[in-house]
């Protein structure tokens, strides 16, 4: 079909494919030896049935009314995405001149089952650049393909609107879960505060508070970058890793680095309880003594001050405090079984530690340290 001259236009760029020889894994495949045959679940099977697809379609928009400028330029593309180290690959890609036009944006990627690994990831990504390439829109969900189909109909992609500093080829990482999140530091203190909204910097030797929009979140290696530079001079990165506050001693779930100006600031940030809640911790050592081979000691966080678990003969419950000093207890009630002496022993003495609590710490390896005020210490894995 013609277009009309006087009709919106859409200068649509061929979708180009890019082969990637998989030359190790081919390698792997081919080196099996001769030999009874393994048997292999159905699951494992499906895993590896060779991929079939060979067209991904959809279209990509947004659910503001928010026009795009003329000369706007929608980019779809198809990656591998199946290492979070390392870049993704591209293996096909739609652009797309919109001119007199707006969303939403179709797409059609021709590919060929050859392209595909059974045992990677593929997924399909979008965003809308100005003519003079601003990033505009993203997208910031992962939209998987299915190997197994032939056709890949992927609907609407939504896309959101970016804000801030964002290179082209960013990763774009949806954060709405992760916020609110505060984080802080020492020598000099501060304070930084991010939700949805704005980020909020305070420090001890300044009584202004920076304030900043906050910008689109987007992944740097193992970390989230926040750059809101060019309009209000502040940078910030957040990576999912155990920090230890420099004073305190306290754990958080991210360390976390500000820049502003010429000041590098640097802290931790998340809420300690993210480090003991949703998992069941096995107790192993009760001040320097192994726990019970025979029974299975538990301790729960709940994310509402709660702890509880059972010990070598009795259930135990109580209420917790978290600060930013330390970890206490409320007073601990227990079930009465009786039991063999030495379990009722072990009990009492998880007790009168779990009673007088004043810290915690988790371990390189992962453990839970539990310690008391005169340093005597449980020891506990996640199950």
């Amino acid at each position: 079909m013609q277009a009309q001259s006087e009709g919106p236009l859409m200068l649509k760029t061929p979708s180009r494919l890019f082969f990637a020889i998989a030359l190790g894994s081919l390698l792997t495949g081919c080196a099996h030896n001769g030999g009874a045959d393994t048997p292999t679940s159905a699951t494992q099977a499906e895993e590896q049935m060779p991929p079939k697809t060979r067209l991904v379609t959809g279209s990509i928009g947004y659910r503001e009314r928010i026009a795009l400028p003329s000369g706007s330029v929608a980019h779809v593309k198809l990656q591998d995405v199946s290492r979070a180290d390392a870049p993704s690959t591209v293996l096909a890609e739609q652009k797309t001149t919109l001119i007199g036009t707006q969303i939403p944006v179709p797409f059609e990627l021709n590919v060929e089952p050859r392209m595909f690994l059974p045992s990677m990831s593929y997924a399909v990504s979008g965003q809308i650049f100005s003519a003079e390439g601003q990033l505009l829109w993203t997208t910031d969900t992962r939209h998987s393909i299915d190997l197994s189909q032939e056709v890949n109909d992927m609907g609407l992609l939504n896309m959101v609107k970016v804000s801030g500093r964002v290179p082209q080829d960013s990763q774009v990482v949806d954060v709405s879960t992760m916020l609110p999140l505060e984080a802080r530091g020492n020598e000099p203190g501060w304070i930084l505060a991010i939700d949805s909204e704005r980020m909020r910097l305070n420090r001890q030797n300044s009584t202004a508070t920076q304030l900043t929009p906050t910008p689109t979140a987007t992944q740097q290696g193992n970390s989230l970058r926040f750059d809101a530079a060019a309009q209000h001079n502040m940078v910030v990165e957040i990576t999912p890793e155990l920090c230890h506050d420099s004073m305190t001693g306290m754990p958080y779930p991210y360390s976390v680095e500000v820049q502003t100006g010429e000041t590098a600031l640097s802290g931790c940030g998340g809420a300690p309880e993210t480090l003991l809640v949703g998992k069941t911790w096995q107790v192993q050592t009760i001040n320097g003594d192994a726990a019970d081979p025979e029974q299975t000691v538990t301790i729960s966080f709940t994310i509402d001050g709660q702890l509880g678990g059972q010990g070598a003969c009795n259930a135990f419950s109580t209420g917790y405090e978290l600060t930013g000093e330390g970890l206490s207890t409320h007073t601990i009630a227990a079930t009465e079984r009786a039991c063999e002496g030495g379990l009722m022993e072990q009990d009492q003495a998880l007790f009168n530690v779990l009673q007088q609590l004043s810290r915690f710490d988790i371990s390189d390896q992962g453990q839970l340290h539990l310690i008391a005020t005169d340093g005597r210490k449980i020891v506990a894995k996640a199950q």
